[in-house]
């Protein structure tokens, strides 16, 4: 089974349901229905199916795209990304996976 690791402070978002994507840089092959199991430093604590995939460029995200993501706007999501990835540019791709959980 394919594992998708999220930052520690993730987890509780994930588990309410009010973090239902994530957003990854680059193109990721996932596919619908795929059974994932989520983990954070590298281990498990739920399971979940990607629902949904969508390439994007960093320019194209919206304050939608964020709010799925846990955030209250595209500028945080944007912020959290730079963090993570360090620089982009708007014409890089991103894959944002809506998933839905299976159980813990």
């Amino acid at each position: 089974m394919r594992r998708i690791n999220f930052n520690p402070e993730y987890v509780a978002p994930i588990l309410q349901g009010s973090k239902r994507t994530t957003v990854r840089l680059g193109r990721r092959r996932y596919e619908r229905g795929e059974v994932v199991e989520l983990t954070v430093n590298r281990r498990p604590f739920a399971r979940a199916r990607v629902v949904g995939i969508m390439v994007k460029r960093i320019s194209e995200l919206t304050d939608e795209d964020a709010r799925l993501d846990g955030f209250l706007s595209r500028e945080e999501l944007l912020r959290v990304l730079r963090r993570i990835y360090g620089r982009l540019e708007g014409r890089e791709e991103v894959t944002i996976l809506h998933f839905e959980l299976l159980g813990r």
